[in-house]
């Protein structure tokens, strides 16, 4: 398995030429998958879900989409790409996918989406086109936007008492879709797949996202994470 720094061209004039990334790609790996940060932008967390992709024998990679100064217009540009499925990290996340195909040569309809918080959002306002999708505790984009999105798998935590309702609100969405899969926690709030350390961001949002990190809960949404992408890419 090869770890290593990238840098991604793409024409996203408002994200610049260069995109950095963190990536795996683990010799003879079949399917590919596409990484989407958090709120909190690139950390050590996410290079740990890519990791973990790779010792699974996925071609993975995380650009990024935050790396230029400007937290707020760069979360912002994320929202707007959700609803209109238009902006600059819709160029970062193809041009993503495109280094998968031409480094690990793989096909198009292998690759997968992963999003989480914000990017659960995101990757669902994106997603027509990708071989399969994974959102977790994140908003619903406009129903126009999740017209002829192939599978999905959505997980949420019972007690995060912002997006905790949104997997009944995607099922609805998606109504008749056979491809759709919905997991719900109720012991867990926000953020329970990824073990970040934000302890201020944590206590600050307590009351509306329990965010909390539970090793046993997590290690089951990832099971059904990988075996929806084993099927489906």
């Amino acid at each position: 398995m090869t770890q290593l720094s990238l840098s991604i061209k793409s024409a996203a004039g408002g994200l610049g030429s260069e995109v950095p990334a963190y990536g795996v790609f683990p010799e003879g790996a079949r399917r590919g998958v596409v990484v989407v940060h958090e709120i909190f932008g690139m950390q050590p967390e996410i290079e740990n879900v890519v990791d973990r992709f790779g010792k699974a024998q996925y071609a993975a990679i995380a650009p990024d989409f935050f790396h230029q100064p400007g937290w707020v217009t760069c979360v912002r540009q994320m929202m707007h790409a959700a609803a209109t499925g238009e902006g600059p990290p819709v160029a970062v996340a193809e041009a993503a996918r495109n280094y998968l195909v031409e480094r690990g040569g793989l096909a198009v309809e292998n690759i997968g989406l992963i999003g989480f918080c914000i990017a659960g959002g995101f990757v669902l306002g994106i997603g027509k086109g990708w071989g399969a999708v994974s959102t977790n505790y994140g908003a619903i984009p406009p129903k126009e936007r999740l017209d002829g999105i192939g599978p999905v798998i959505g997980c949420y935590g019972g007690r995060d008492l912002v997006f905790g309702g949104m997997g009944k609100r995607l099922k609805k969405s998606l109504e008749g879709k056979t491809d759709l899969k919905i997991h719900e926690y109720p012991t867990v709030g926000h953020a329970f797949l990824t073990d970040g350390h934000h302890p201020i961001a944590k206590a600050l949002s307590y009351p509306f996202y329990r965010i909390r990190y539970d090793p046993e809960v997590a290690e089951d949404a990832w099971g059904h994470i990988f075996s929806f992408f084993e099927k489906n890419l």
